[in-house]
């Protein structure tokens, strides 16, 4: 895990765990453990508190010993280890209530949904006001139903992140994002020591560019300017690619580590000398800065006075005798509880970050903040996933606009281990296609042609293949108006958009031409037995219909409707008459006029011939059939019995002169 999680983790209860460790049962005999521990020297501490566990025969030491050796693994980003450990400093009745809390994280993170749920529980009976816990149960029932799935996709950035040590922070430093800058803790020169705090080695600034064939060059370091004999990291660029700012952590044997943050410029491809960047007094952490794209504004981390809890970001305008104004927080709709981190900047004035304590998936989840000008504060959304996982989600960077860029994450690795990925939103991809046929014998018609516009400028003429099909490409955010014509055939025309749309999709039409003279039976409106109810099929259907009288003012209809297998003579009659005199109704209160229009109810005097089209649907059918009463009682199944019914239970329209 990056020093810089490490370190930022510690800073606000170090005081505290100071009293608490010399002053317990078996803070007399921990020693080694207790010092290590108290500077941050984590992954040292470790050792000597499992060193400590094995020798201590007292239960309530024992779970002393398994809080703290639970804290080093946490803090280290070993939620699978950390759990272990509080559960036992739980079951051995260890008096510290953010155990049972961090038991609930770690089980978070390590995807024990339930478990995580039954310890966040517990703890509230402890702690029954702290939005932490009421947050994490939320985050269980997230993870478990997986509610913030995006069509991002997400991949490993191999070149960048090719070694067992943590890459993390990436950052663009240029305008064609071309080359990048990011932390690493790799220990490629044998002369540099491994951290006491994770393990790894000590963190300093790396370059990678991108060559000629697309692919990332091997990291160089950055020169001694930058990377001193402490730990330097999260750089970020300004918009310019010619002042970077970035965070320094110094180090003593004897206490625990500082956090600074720098600025430096470029001049002639060259980094100057880093200037401290003073901020907040004499706070004890300032870090992690992302400079807005104006660079008027610095955006930071700490933990000074005046804060949510933990860590929170602040921000602080250009100017004052130190070159930045006095910090201000940013509030408690992006600050919590817990600790906010790893700010970054877009063009459009939006906010990303990392926390552990909104309501996420587990560990550190990015979210981005955006100013609600109505509201006057800021509205704050999860990035979900695939960007964000049960593990360390942090540190991310976008291609200016695109939604594209790279993160650091530490999923996949029993480690805390921090890898590069990249990641982008694929363009959205919408069509459309269909069937242009005949509504008088539903057979294809290839003699047509299709007028596309939409309000992106698009204005396209397609044949109309010879099969009856048709395709087109369409453009996200843009409303279109289609129309098909053809000799002989009323025009069709129709309305589609794919304004609001987040996901891909392909529209599907069947347009039924009408041809100029005959009566035409449209094919989705059907009625039950003895009803006269129009369903949803038939009233878009009827929609259908209504575009095409609308463009065709001079059609007067006769709407014919029948009846079968419901009665004989009058009764057959007065049901058909209803049926006919629903569809006038509707098309009547979609401003079809009344002069335009008749009803007429012929009950079954009028069977239905079987075309080609229904001959294939229905296989005891044969083209040509009449479909009569008489015939259909002679169909052997009762429910091919109803089939034929409810062919002959249709609407004709017939065209007047």
């Amino acid at each position: 895990m990056p020093i810089f999680k490490g370190y930022f983790k510690l800073y606000t209860f170090l005081l505290l765990s100071a009293i608490m460790l010399t002053g317990c049962i078996g803070g007399s005999k921990l020693g080694n453990a207790n010092k290590a521990y108290l500077i941050g020297e984590y992954d040292r501490a470790a050792v000597q508190f499992k060193k400590a566990y094995r020798k201590e025969k007292n239960k309530y030491t024992q779970g002393e010993i398994s809080y703290y050796l639970g804290e080093c693994y946490r803090l280290t980003n070993r939620p699978k280890k950390a759990h272990s450990q509080y559960k036992r400093a739980v079951r051995y009745k260890y008096e510290r209530a953010d155990a049972g809390l961090y038991l609930g994280d770690c089980l978070l993170a390590s995807q024990k949904y339930e478990e995580a749920i039954a310890a966040y529980e517990a703890y509230l009976q402890k702690e029954p006001l702290d939005k932490r816990a009421h947050n994490g149960i939320a985050s269980c029932k997230l993870a478990q139903n997986d509610s913030i799935v995006t069509r991002y996709t997400v991949n490993k950035v191999k070149k960048l992140s090719n070694t067992r040590y943590s890459d993390f922070s990436p950052g663009y430093s240029s305008s064609d994002y071309d080359q990048v800058y990011f932390s690493s803790m790799r220990t490629e020169k044998k002369k540099r020591k491994k951290s006491r705090i994770t393990g790894q080695g000590g963190s300093n600034i790396y370059m990678a560019k991108i060559d000629a064939k697309g692919e990332w060059t091997d990291p160089e370091i950055l020169d001694e300017i930058i990377n001193s004999e402490f730990d330097e990291g999260s750089a970020t660029m300004s918009a310019d690619g010619k002042s970077m700012y970035f965070t320094r952590c110094s180090y003593d044997n004897e206490q625990a580590r500082s956090a600074e943050m720098y600025s430096t410029s470029r001049s002639g491809g060259k980094w100057g000398e880093p200037s401290l960047i003073t901020i907040g007094g004499d706070s004890l952490l300032v870090a992690h800065p992302a400079i807005s794209f104006d660079g008027e504004t610095l955006y930071f981390v700490s933990d000074m006075p005046g804060g949510k809890g933990g860590k929170d970001i602040w921000k602080s305008k250009k100017g004052g005798d130190s070159g930045w104004g006095e910090p201000v927080n940013m509030g408690s709709v992006i600050n919590t509880a817990g600790d906010e981190m790893f700010p970054s900047t877009r063009m459009d004035g939006s906010l990303y970050f990392s926390s552990n304590a909104h309501v996420g998936y587990g560990g550190l989840d990015i979210y981005r903040a955006a100013f609600d000008e109505d509201k006057q504060d800021w509205v704050v959304h999860n990035l979900g996933r695939p960007i964000n996982s049960d593990a360390d989600d942090f540190g991310i960077a976008f291609k200016g606009i695109e939604e594209a860029g790279l993160f650091s994450s530490s999923r996949g690795s029993s480690k805390g281990v921090d890898n590069i990925y990249e990641f982008s939103l694929p363009k959205l991809e919408f069509s459309m296609k269909g069937l242009v046929y005949s509504q008088k014998d539903e057979e294809p018609i290839s003699e047509a042609y299709l007028r596309l516009i939409g309000t992106d400028g698009a204005n396209v003429k397609l044949n109309i293949r010879n099969d009856g099909t048709f395709g087109a490409k369409l453009s996200p955010q843009t409303e279109y108006v289609f129309m098909v014509a053809s000799k002989g055939f009323f025009n069709y025309k129709h309305k589609l958009s794919t304004v609001g749309l987040g996901n891909n999709k392909e529209f599907d039409f069947e347009v039924g031409m009408m041809p100029m003279e005959d009566a035409i039976i449209l094919k989705n409106i059907n009625f039950g037995k003895e009803d006269a109810t129009l369903n949803i099929d038939a009233q878009q259907e009827l929609d259908r219909l209504t575009a095409i009288l609308g463009m065709n003012q001079e059609i007067v209809l006769e709407i014919v409707a029948h009846a079968s297998g419901e009665g004989a003579g009058a009764k057959a009659v007065v049901l058909s008459q209803k049926r006919a005199q629903a569809v006038m109704e509707y098309l009547m209160a979609k401003g079809i006029k009344t002069e335009r229009l008749s009803a007429k109810g012929i009950g079954d005097t009028e069977p239905m011939t079987v075309n080609k089209r229904q001959a294939k649907k229905y296989k005891f059918l044969d083209e040509g059939d009449v479909l009569s009463q008489r015939f259909i009682k002679q169909i052997r199944s009762n429910s091919n019995k109803e089939a034929a019914h409810n062919i002959n239970r249709r609407i004709e329209f017939r065209i007047k002169e």
